[in-house]
């Protein structure tokens, strides 16, 4: 009674991030369109974020090229990644402990802890799909909440 262990009622929901790349540049109501499909389909969704390709690491995407050969890397594509927050963690203690002095006042800028995100979150060689079908992103996300 008073020394149970409170049981967990579910397992914590496996959460993905999907990064929108674009050749060009789509308007903001064409993002939260497609956004707003995404996350509405299945409530998997943490976090959705909008790449344009002539700014994203060549490296990373010649690893989607061989990764997923069908998909057209040059027109509008759908990269769906699992959140993995221990990962994540890491990313943040490698980059503090490569900036010792600043991270110790302090002075770390917000910017530098996203790049770190974004790097293990977009990490190309962890993509689950990689797809020019929005359509298609949706089903997997939708299957993936059922399983």
């Amino acid at each position: 009674m008073f020394f149970r262990k409170k049981q967990k009622d579910t397992d914590p929901v496996e959460l993905y991030n999907v990064g929108i790349f674009t050749a060009e540049d789509v308007s903001d109501d064409t993002y939260t369109d497609w956004t707003d499909q995404l996350m509405d389909a299945a409530e998997n969704v943490g976090t959705t974020e909008h790449i344009m390709l002539e700014g994203y690491d060549p490296g990373q995407l010649k690893i989607l090229s061989e990764r997923f050969p069908k998909v057209n890397l040059n027109d509008n594509f759908f990269l769906l990644n699992v959140i993995d927050y221990d990962a994540i963690r890491e990313e943040t203690k490698q980059l503090e402990r490569e900036q010792k002095w600043k991270a110790f006042f302090n002075r770390i800028p917000l910017e530098e802890y996203m790049d770190a995100e974004d790097r293990v979150v977009l990490d190309a060689s962890k993509t689950l799909l990689c797809t020019n079908n929005l359509q298609e992103a949706i089903r997997f996300l939708v299957k993936q909440a059922r399983d």
